[in-house]
């Protein structure tokens, strides 16, 4: 009879520990479910921004086997996020179906001389389509990660440098 009591009161003792750790873990992953809804609304915001005020300039050399493997890469980019790609070849060429404008000796000043860049190919830059200002996002080839980590990087500096 006593151990049925001291049983009895175990019970009663342990069972709502349980459920509180049950509810704290419940709640942990419901908390951690909201996060990535806020980081995606975050990013979702960035994404409209990119889509609306900025768009790719590509620079690129038909025979070149980095601009080749990078150029899938950023057709899918920029499809995923709607963010313009302007094309430009270096031979006049077009690459994987991108619509194709020669680079100009003024582009070319744009692009690489006022930045101060080393002409490499493949080349992207971020222009806003509001000032026409150009941000180097990379020169060569990328991962979709690298990609993405590196536009978002860059968004934040123009954010920053604008801001302060």
């Amino acid at each position: 009879m006593i151990v049925r009591i001291i049983f009895l009161l175990l019970c009663s003792v342990i069972n709502p520990l349980h459920a509180n750790v049950a509810v704290e873990e419940l709640n942990a992953l419901l908390l951690k479910k909201q996060a990535p809804k806020a980081f995606a609304q975050k990013e979702s915001a960035e994404a409209k921004d990119l889509s609306k005020n900025y768009y790719f300039a590509f620079i690129y050399r038909s025979t070149c086997p980095h601009c080749k493997k990078f150029s899938p890469v950023l057709k899918d980019f920029s499809k995923t996020f709607h963010i313009k790609v302007r094309a430009f070849s270096l031979d006049g060429e077009s690459l994987d179906g991108l619509d194709t404008t020669p680079l100009t000796p003024e582009l070319f000043q744009t692009f690489y001389v006022s930045g101060g860049y080393k002409p490499t190919v493949p080349a992207l830059f971020l222009v806003n389509r509001h000032t026409l200002e150009a941000y180097a996002v990379l020169f060569g080839e990328a991962t979709p990660y690298q990609l993405a980590q590196r536009v978002h990087e860059l968004k934040q500096h123009i954010e920053e440098k604008f801001n302060d």
